[in-house]
């Protein structure tokens, strides 16, 4: 071969790499596992967990569980819940099916469920208060298609291999609303403590126009794994009493580390 000849080889290999794309098929795995801490300031106030699960005989369905709960030494703050969301990623798209959520309060329990029915064009909501009592049961006919307050996180996910704006509607608590998310594929860098080099991500910015877990409303940023797997590194969270982190502090996820530049 040619010095001419081996020169554009390698030019070509070289662009073939840094031009690499990558599948959003890849982002949803069965049994990932990934652990956050939440901050505010330099205080851990509390810790989330997300589970993914696929689900047998039914191609393309997972359920997926996150757990959420204020650190114990945190006296002011009292925040205790399961949330689980039946999902299906189809032509690309995130479909929530069912969502539920348990919010734990003196041994006791309140319940949240809703179905979205969308070949009947409606979201069915019950909300369960902790002495057993139905404070909600209602149903909200629509013809767009909701994420809930935990698909979102995959969600966010999936389309961060895109460069646009998405307003999202959400299913908050028992009431719509909708988050406007900035996404960009331009790679930046990013540190997290349990990695002793940066982290080559993706970046997102957007604004929540809801109230959620730890006083979460307005504006937020967060950093994503720069390869097929997309996984949430850090995110600034701007919540009521000023602004709150979550960082990645450990993970399962077959065959993955944190990508290099």
């Amino acid at each position: 071969m040619t010095k001419s000849k081996y020169r554009f080889l390698i030019l070509v290999l070289l662009l073939a790499f840094n031009s690499r794309t990558f599948s959003q098929s890849e982002v949803l795995q069965d049994s990932e596992e990934l652990y956050y801490e939440v901050n505010y300031s330099f205080i851990n106030i509390g810790w989330a967990k997300f589970n993914t699960e696929k689900i047998t005989g039914k191609p393309g369905y997972f359920t997926v569980r996150a757990k959420l709960k204020s650190n114990n030494s945190m006296p002011l703050i009292n925040i205790d819940y399961d949330f689980i969301s039946e999902v299906e990623l189809k032509e690309g798209k995130l479909i929530t099916h069912k969502f539920t959520a348990f919010e734990y309060k003196d041994d006791r329990k309140s319940t949240i469920i809703c179905d979205f029915n969308y070949d009947s064009n409606f979201i069915y909501l019950k909300k369960t208060d902790f002495d057993n009592s139905t404070v909600v049961d209602k149903r909200i006919n629509t013809l767009k298609r909701y994420q809930d307050g935990l698909s979102i996180f995959y969600f966010a996910r999936l389309n961060s291999f895109t460069n646009e704006t998405k307003d999202v509607p959400v299913l908050m608590y028992v009431d719509t609303s909708y988050m406007k998310i900035n996404f960009s594929d331009k790679k930046t860098d990013v540190e997290i403590s349990e990695v002793d080099h940066d982290i080559s991500s993706v970046f997102l910015d957007g604004f929540s126009y809801f109230k959620a877990v730890f006083g979460l409303t307005g504006a937020f940023s967060g950093w994503f794994s720069n390869d097929a797997a997309r996984i949430p590194l850090r995110a600034k969270l701007e919540v009521e009493i000023g602004n709150i982190t979550l960082e990645l502090k450990s993970w399962k996820r077959n065959n993955w580390s944190p990508p290099k530049n």
